[in-house]
């Protein structure tokens, strides 16, 4: 399911990397679940996971997938919209439809729609695809801000700083994340994807990746994604 943000791309490899760090007695959570392309490849050999979201919708949407629940594979524009103006009607199939049938999967950023391609069955087949990998997370609505971590491995993958906002979170506060990371590091291993961080945090992985962002040859542009952890923490 396309997510805008997402890591479709390099999820494997970020997990690869944050697997290395768990155990049978350490827990794994992500306080921004958003598309799950990591999640889905974090080792059950953990204690548990856990996925948190501040987007109730995508949250359900997660929670009637492992229910069983349907999705629609062929979406009309006017579908669409309606679902748009009635978000609360079903809360879950809005979060498949607010990401999986939106232009870069922007939350409702727009109707995707292409004489190619059905990006409605896309999004379907991407979900369940992932189903099978995501049976044993916990799907929790809560801000990071209220979570307490401890002896916890941490994957953050917050709104990046200098680029387009979310539009359910356009306020985000990069300086406050960045001390809650620090405060979540003394208990716990943190590793955040961004692209750049403050000076008391290291690159400690570069995964070279396309985003769904074209340039003006329409070309998907090229970026080099980055995960980093607090230096102490390295020691």
């Amino acid at each position: 399911m396309q997510y805008f943000g997402g890591k479709a791309r390099c999820g494997k490899q970020i997990a690869n990397y944050i697997n290395k760090f768990l155990t049978n007695e350490k827990s794994y959570i992500e306080p921004f679940i958003g598309g799950a392309n990591v999640t889905q490849y974090i080792t059950d050999e953990c204690k548990s996971k856990t996925g948190y979201d501040i987007n109730p919708y995508l949250i359900e949407c997660y929670k009637a997938l492992l229910e069983n629940k349907s999705f629609p594979k062929i979406l009309t524009k006017e579908e669409y919209y309606h679902i748009k103006s009635n978000k609360d009607e079903n809360l879950a199939l809005t979060g498949f439809v607010g990401f999986g049938c939106s232009f870069a999967g922007k939350w409702f950023g727009g109707f995707a729609s292409s004489k190619e391609r059905n990006y409605c069955l896309n999004a379907y087949n991407s979900l369940m695809k992932k189903k099978l990998h995501l049976e044993k997370v916990t799907f929790i609505c809560q801000n990071y801000l209220e979570l307490n971590p401890q002896n916890t491995v941490i994957y953050c993958d917050p709104p990046y700083s200098n680029t387009t906002q979310y539009d359910y979170c356009p306020d985000f506060d990069s300086n406050l994340f960045w001390e809650t990371i620090r405060k979540w590091s003394k208990n716990n291993i943190v590793i955040i994807s961004e692209y750049i961080s403050p000076n008391d945090f290291k690159c400690v992985a570069e995964f070279k990746t396309k985003t769904d962002i074209r340039n003006k040859n329409n070309l998907k542009e090229s970026r080099i994604e980055k995960l980093f952890m607090i230096k102490n923490e390295m020691s």
